[in-house]
């Protein structure tokens, strides 16, 4: 019964985490993206290095965020919290690049759009990554269920689960090789 009730305030902790965070960044990005970006400019790093920070901040987090809860037996309750919090926030700092996305690099950070730009590009293939495999994982659950009389059994589950964290992690890795390398031709490639 513990491991339920602790479950649950797990979910109720993430959730929150995630909404709080997400509204900060959004609007942070909205209200405040050109200033970021412009103090960003002044920092030594590349047009790669900006792509490489934009799929860094919405690529990995969602993964990480699955296998946390698939182990989450393996953890314990204080580094579950812990890792609650931190994934929660890394989710919600994805949020900071939404606007751009959505309206536009130069609605988003004006002057800035040449930290914007890449930022952007990056976030966009990570995200980009993660609809495809949460995707995927979908249509491999389903083979799943539908070929297996009855209920899956656990070994079943595990082994799916490491193929679908495998794949997952080879689409995340060639997103981030399509944002750094592309030609620019490429769909959301900045042409750096």
């Amino acid at each position: 019964m513990g491991s339920i009730r602790a479950s649950r305030a797990d979910r109720r902790r993430i959730v929150l985490v995630v909404a709080a965070s997400s509204l900060l960044f959004m609007t942070l990005g909205r209200v405040y993206g050109e200033d970021i970006g412009l103090k960003l400019q002044e920092t030594p790093t590349t047009t790669h290095g900006w792509l490489f920070i934009g799929w860094l901040i919405s690529g990995p987090p969602f993964l990480i965020a699955v296998l946390a809860w698939h182990e989450r037996d393996r953890i314990r309750s204080r580094n579950r919290r812990t890792l609650t919090w931190v994934l929660g926030i890394w989710i919600g700092l994805s949020m900071f690049v939404l606007p751009a996305a959505v309206q536009g690099v130069t609605e988003q950070f004006e002057t800035a759009a040449i930290v914007g730009a890449p930022l952007n590009a990056g976030w966009t293939w990570g995200i980009l990554a993660n609809v495809v495999g949460v995707g995927f994982s979908a249509v491999v659950v389903r083979v799943l269920q539908t070929s297996v009389e009855g209920r899956a059994s656990g070994a079943q589950v595990d082994l799916t689960f490491r193929f679908l964290e495998r794949a997952w992690l080879v689409l995340l890795l060639a997103s981030l090789a399509f944002a750094l390398y592309g030609d620019g031709s490429a769909p959301f490639n900045i042409g750096a």
